[in-house]
């Protein structure tokens, strides 16, 4: 029966953070794309949140649902953009995840979001490398990985850092009442209330 419970809610979860996901992505619709295809929005923030409360497995559920929504929704850059936002999605939560599932403590989440911002920013540029010549030869404009890689230090590097970043302070700001919340209503679990608390070893190793 425990389990049964868990499943539900853990379903319950994904379904939730799934459509939030989709919201974030499509109100960050009105803030014009950096270069003309790269949005900048706090909706891997939301899968984040998931991971830390469901864990990996149910963050990169989430990545793929959300994704594939806006891929079929109102996305105006294709399988281009479903791959973009599935990969980007899935790495930086399965990053901040994995560690802090090992290290419950805000310690633990920042070194998960060191970790996430470094893996994530790096798989992107390598995946623009391949798919940015093909998405723009796509829609008339002739470009090789030569043009992409001169992208790389003036705005695909900055673009990427600063998107991991700001989902990365949001998660950090807002994680903590947002756990609560879920475990008020019986979708998380009750121990979510006890994360990304200030021991004092966690402010020592900080310093």
């Amino acid at each position: 029966m425990k389990k049964n419970i868990t499943q539900t809610q853990r379903m319950a979860g994904i379904a939730i953070f799934s459509a939030l996901s989709v919201v974030v992505a499509l109100v960050c619709k009105v803030i014009p794309p950096v270069g003309g295809f790269l949005s900048l929005d706090a909706k891997d923030s939301v899968i984040a949140i998931a991971s830390f409360v469901y864990g990996p497995t149910s963050a990169v559920a989430i990545a793929f649902i959300a994704a594939f929504i806006e891929f079929i929704a109102f996305s105006t850059t294709g399988w281009y953009g479903f791959i973009m936002n599935f990969a980007s999605s899935a790495v930086f939560s399965l990053c901040a995840s994995i560690i802090y599932r090992k290290w419950r403590t805000l310690n633990g989440a920042l070194a998960g979001f060191i970790t996430a911002i470094a893996s994530t920013t790096a798989t992107m540029l390598v995946l623009n490398i391949f798919v940015t010549p093909v998405y723009m030869r796509s829609v008339g404009i002739p470009m090789d990985s030569a043009g992409v890689i001169a992208m790389i230090p003036k705005m695909l590097l900055p673009f990427n850092f600063a998107k991991t970043l700001l989902n990365s302070a949001v998660v950090l700001l807002i994680y903590k009442p947002i756990a609560i919340a879920l475990a008020r209503t019986g979708v998380a679990k009750k121990e979510t209330r006890d994360s990304l608390k200030f021991t004092r070893s966690s402010i020592s190793i900080a310093i």
